[in-house]
């Protein structure tokens, strides 16, 4: 319901009925649980589509991937130092690899999707995001000693080039693993 951006009172409504079921013993079993083939294609779309400008969301939706890419359940994170970073910057330099890798319509499409977000556990200068792949790499996404904090981030680390190609099957493999994770296989989307 938070990824689909679902206002309070039918959230409480459906906390309520959940409530009521596990008191009647339903357990995970529970209806209340159970999303419907809208609910299910909405949260698909809102996975698939410009999470990152869904500000209550994104943090949230990457942190939980960062959790289970890292196979560590109740991992313990410093949320006011996390920050949500784009791979491929929204404002590329001119002449940067950036522009050579991407159309101005590829960039538009991609530029806020999960597939290009990573997280990072600290503030970083504004102007270092829009550095070309490799050196973006070596001084915005590693900490100290060469390493990321982040599983998801890690991830990015270990890709030569940023493309179209990349950015489709990443895309694919996070929301594939929330999808897994939420169950949300079978949907119409």
């Amino acid at each position: 319901m938070l990824v689909r951006r679902v206002y309070a009172t039918p959230r409480a409504s459906r906390y309520i009925q959940l409530l009521k079921d596990l008191t009647a013993g339903h357990g995970l079993d529970s209806p209340a649980f159970n999303l419907n083939g809208d609910e299910i294609k909405e949260a698909g779309d809102r996975l698939q589509g410009e999470i990152y400008k869904v500000a209550p969301v994104r943090k949230y939706v990457l942190l939980r991937l960062d959790e289970l890419l890292s196979n560590a359940s109740g991992v313990s994170y410093d949320h006011p130092r996390i920050s949500v970073e784009h791979v491929l910057p929204q404002n590329p330099k001119v002449g940067s690899d950036w522009m050579k890798w991407f159309t101005p319509a590829q960039r538009e499409f991609w530029t806020h999707r999960l597939g290009n977000l990573v997280l990072l556990n600290r503030t970083k200068n504004a102007s270092a995001g829009n550095y070309d792949f490799d050196r973006k790499k070596a001084q915005y996404f590693t900490a100290r000693y060469g390493v990321a904090s982040f599983a998801i981030t890690t991830q990015v680390l270990q890709q030569k080039t940023w493309t179209v190609d990349v950015l489709e099957e990443r895309q694919k493999e996070l929301v594939g693993l929330l999808t897994k994770e939420w169950r949300l296989e079978g949907g119409l989307w």
